[in-house]
C-alpha cells in the first residue's frame, strides 16, 4: 500500500473521494460514520456549496430557509442524525481536486468547540429570555403607569358630567375629555411603534432609522447624523429588521456607555451587501473582555442575528478612542423597488 493511500485510510478524518456527485472511495473513518449517522451525500454537499443551511442533511425535504449562507468550503457546519433521530454537529471541509473530483472531509467538533457552542448558546438563550422579560416588565409599567391611569382619569372626568348642568362647564369638559382621548391615542401609537415600527413596514429602511433617530434626538438630546448613501428602496424583511434593531442596540449602546453627545449613522451597498456603520468617538471598552465577563450580550445577539442570514457583523473598540460597529448582510434576492 503506498503512503498516500495508507495516510487516506488511517486518518482519523470521515474522507469521501468524490466523482461529481458520487463517492467512488472512503476511507474507514468515513464507513463508520456513515454506519452511525447515516445521510444523503448530495444534501452535504449542498451544505458545503451554500445550497442549503446546516440542517439540511437531516430534512427529507428542504424548507428553503433563510439560513443558507455563502459558507467558507474549508470549515463549514453540518448536523447529522444517528439512527435514533439524535443529532449532532459536525465540521465538514470541500475541495475540488479537479474537473471531476473531490474530497469531502467530515469531522466530529472538539469537545472545547461543543463545550464553547453550549456556553454562547445558553448566554444568547438566557439574553433572549431576559429581554423578552425586560419588554413584558416595560410594558406592564407603560400600561399600569400610562394608559392604565389615563382610562381611569376620564373615566372619573365621564362620570362627573352627569352631574354638570352649565352648558358652559359641560363644553369645557368636553373638550379637555376630547384633549384626554387625543393624548391617549398617542401613548398607544409609541407603544405599537416601540414593539414594532410601522415605517419600516410602510415605508422601509431608510424612513424607518431617520423616524427613529428623530426620537431618540429628542429624547436624549444627542445629535445623531445620519448619512444614507443608497437610494430609498425596499429590501428582503430579515434585512431591513436586523439593520433597524442593530442601529437601536448600537445607538442606545453609545448613549449609555460612551459619554459622547454625537454619533454618526451611515447606510450603504456594497457588492450586494447592504452596509451599516454605527461611530461614536466615546470611551471604548475591551470587546473580548466583554464577552468573557457574560455582559455585552446584546452585541453577541445582533451578532447572531447577522450570521443568521449569511452577514457578519464586527465591533472595533479603543478606550479612549470610540467604538464603530459594522453591519454587512447579503441583499438575497431580487430587491423590492
Amino acid at each position: 500500500m503506498s503512503i498516500m493511500k495508507k495516510v487516506f485510510e488511517e486518518a482519523k478524518d470521515a474522507l469521501f473521494l468524490i466523482e461529481v456527485t458520487k463517492c467512488i472511495k472512503k476511507n474507514k473513518a468515513a464507513s463508520e460514520l456513515a454506519e452511525t449517522y447515516p445521510f444523503t451525500l448530495e444534501k452535504v454537499l449542498d451544505i458545503a456549496k451554500g445550497e442549503g443551511c446546516m440542517l439540511h442533511s437531516t430534512m427529507e425535504k428542504c424548507l428553503d430557509c433563510e439560513v443558507k449562507a455563502d459558507w467558507d468550503q474549508a470549515a463549514f457546519p453540518l448536523i447529522l442524525e444517528d439512527l435514533k433521530g439524535r443529532q449532532e454537529q459536525f465540521s465538514g471541509s470541500y475541495t475540488v481536486i479537479d474537473l471531476h473530483t473531490s474530497l469531502l472531509s467530515i469531522r466530529r467538533l472538539a469537545v472545547q468547540d461543543r463545550l464553547q457552542q453550549v456556553i454562547q448558546n445558553k448566554r444568547l438563550i438566557e439574553y433572549v429570555n431576559q429581554a423578552h422579560e425586560n419588554e413584558r416588565r416595560a410594558l406592564s409599567q407603560e400600561l399600569h403607569d400610562g394608559l392604565a391611569q389615563s382610562i381611569y382619569s376620564l373615566m372619573l372626568e365621564t362620570r362627573q358630567l352627569k352631574w354638570q348642568d352649565q352648558s358652559e362647564v359641560l363644553s369645557t369638559k368636553l373638550q379637555k375629555i376630547d384633549e384626554d382621548f387625543v393624548a391617549l391615542l398617542g401613548e398607544v401609537k409609541q407603544l405599537a411603534i416601540d414593539l414594532r415600527p410601522t415605517a419600516l413596514d410602510d415605508l422601509g429602511l431608510i424612513p424607518a432609522v431617520e423616524t427613529l433617530l428623530h426620537r431618540l434626538t429628542e429624547t436624549t438630546g444627542m445629535a445623531l447624523h445620519f448619512i444614507p448613501m443608497i437610494e430609498n428602496k425596499r429590501f428582503p424583511d430579515s434585512v431591513e429588521t436586523i439593520t433597524y434593531r442593530v442601529v437601536q442596540e448600537s445607538v442606545m449602546n453609545s448613549v449609555k456607555h460612551a459619554a459622547v453627545e454625537e454619533l454618526w449613522i451611515t447606510l450603504s451597498e456594497q457588492n450586494g451587501h447592504v452596509v451599516l456603520t454605527v461611530r461614536d468617538h466615546g470611551k471604548g471598552f475591551d470587546f473580548q473582555k466583554v464577552k468573557e465577563n457574560s455582559q455585552g450580550l446584546g452585541l453577541l445577539n445582533m451578532q447572531e442575528r447577522a450570521e443568521s442570514i449569511g452577514g457578519r457583523l464586527s465591533v472595533h473598540s479603543e478606550k479612549a478612542e470610540g467604538t464603530t460597529v459594522t453591519l454587512w448582510l447579503p441583499i438575497q434576492g431580487e430587491v423590492v423597488q
